[in-house]
């Protein structure tokens, strides 16, 4: 694993100086766009730089130089590399950038390596109907992992943008003989079940970690069956700050992903910064919920859904999901465990995730069942000749001389250049034939059904196909 090392290759080609200043390159992008009097300030006195930078615990950063990238911070628009050749405190955090992004996709590739190559397929439905539902941006964003479980049940925080709707807290999982046996059994059929896959997993959903007393304990165990310490992010980074130091330093030793603060004000913003030095959150990444950035894209799922009125739906991206998962949601406390996959928040699905499963267990073994009852009857690798078959809800469906076009909010699918096309398109734009009828009708029209049958498994594997859910 140590290919997923943070940031990969990109630790052994810089310096030990530019090592050093990263975290405060990081550190005052977080006060350009987390902080309004501070980008006020930075903007309005280019004598007193040198003052306000060290007040927040910046050192060796030029903002003449990081200017450029202002535009990619407030997400306006993108920087073209050229115009960073002679600013290289702006070209280094535009390459720190890139090797995190591609630590993420390394991660993600790992989830196409399970043992099962049924959840393979499916997994990759899901990657690919994402890609058509969410847009590029938001899914590469997505890793789309394959486990993830929940030490709680509910959330004491209660915040106010959170996606999941995360009930108040009712009951923590504490870290006793019989559920350490629990939790170790559980994680080994995860690991069985999904590999190294299930590595990239998490150990929070619509929970705050810091409301389990015992959570260090669990992620020993994790990290040591797993092999990786999984990624945490809270949104309570000062309520317990010996608690978030030994996050930190945790991190420091395990260093195969970053951690998260989710920041809800200037604020706390600025009493983060205060508390932990620049050096201290080099390997944490602060969510700015409070930014107008950042609430420009946030899900408007869970919390948020009640609250955004017609008049301001604009200012959110309505297909985001903050659903990170691709696989099994499983909660240490109640003894439940649903299949999930993310999708565009609607009323149907307010929380950003479809269900494709859901059961109980009451012990290891009763969850491995699941795991194996569900790989059978929701993972399909072909379609059967008895699939009833229907193009996703949300693809505008087009005939087209030489075939049919399929067009999401995000991209257009067009399919032309074979005769058997033009009817199958109009074959399940009826939504209600069985793939066998659908064959049938493709031959009584004299139509190829070898090359009919091979169409309909690409749809099938592009997820551009409607798949059975609850």
């Amino acid at each position: 694993m140590n290919e997923l090392y943070f940031c990969g290759d990109f630790n052994s080609q810089i310096s030990a100086d530019e090592k050093r200043l990263i975290p405060h390159i990081k550190r005052f992008f977080e006060c350009v766009v987390g902080d309004t009097e501070f980008y006020a300030a930075l903007q309005q006195d280019a004598a007193g730089w040198e003052a306000l930078l060290q007040a927040r615990g910046i050192a060796n950063v030029e903002p003449e130089q990081l200017a450029v990238l202002f535009p990619e911070q407030f997400m306006l628009e993108e920087v073209p590399t050229a115009e960073l050749a002679d600013k290289p405190q702006a070209l280094l955090w535009r390459c720190y950038c890139e090797a995190a992004a591609g630590v993420r996709e390394l991660w993600r590739q790992q989830g196409d390596k399970t043992p099962s190559h049924r959840f393979n397929a499916w997994r990759r439905r899901q990657v690919n109907r994402c890609q058509s539902q969410l847009g590029q941006e938001t899914n590469a964003a997505i890793v789309h992992a394959t486990a993830v479980f929940e030490l709680s049940k509910g959330c004491s925080l209660g915040c106010p943008f959170c996606g999941l709707a995360a009930e108040p807290l009712q009951e923590v999982l504490p870290y006793t003989d019989e559920n350490a046996r629990l939790w170790q059994t559980v994680l080994k059929v995860a690991a069985a079940r999904l590999g190294t896959a299930a590595g990239a997993g998490m150990c929070y959903w619509a929970t705050e970690p810091s409301d389990n007393s015992d959570y260090f304990k669990f992620m020993a165990d994790y990290s040591r069956i797993m092999g990786v310490y999984p990624q945490t992010t809270t949104a309570a980074p000062l309520r317990k700050p010996d608690w978030t130091r030994e996050l930190l330093r945790l991190r420091r030793e395990h260093v195969t992903a970053s951690d998260r603060f989710s920041i809800h004000s200037t604020e706390l913003l600025r009493r983060v910064h205060k508390e932990f030095s620049a050096e201290d959150l080099a390997l944490t990444e602060l969510i700015l919920q409070h930014s107008d950035t950042w609430s420009r894209l946030m899900a408007r799922s869970g919390r948020n859904r009640p609250s955004v009125s017609a008049d301001s739906q604009a200012k959110f991206v309505t297909t985001h999901t903050i659903c990170c998962l691709s696989g099994y949601l499983i909660n240490m406390v109640e003894r439940s465990v649903r299949l999930i996959s993310p999708c565009p928040p609607s009323e149907r699905w307010p929380l950003g995730y479809r269900i494709h499963a859901e059961g109980g267990f009451a012990d290891a073994a009763e969850l491995d069942g699941f795991i194996v009852k569900t790989m059978a009857a929701c993972m399909p690798e072909h379609l059967a000749s008895e699939d009833r078959l229907a193009f996703r809800q949300d693809l505008a469906f087009a005939a087209l001389p030489a075939g049919f076009q399929l067009r999401s909010t995000y991209r257009l699918h067009k399919l032309t250049g074979a005769p058997h096309l033009v009817p199958l398109g109009r074959l399940i734009a009826q939504g209600i034939l069985t793939l066998g009828r659908v064959l049938e009708e493709t031959a009584v029209q004299g139509q190829d059904v070898l090359a009919a049958a091979s169409s309909m498994q690409k749809l099938f594997e592009q997820g551009l196909l409607e798949e059975n859910l609850l």
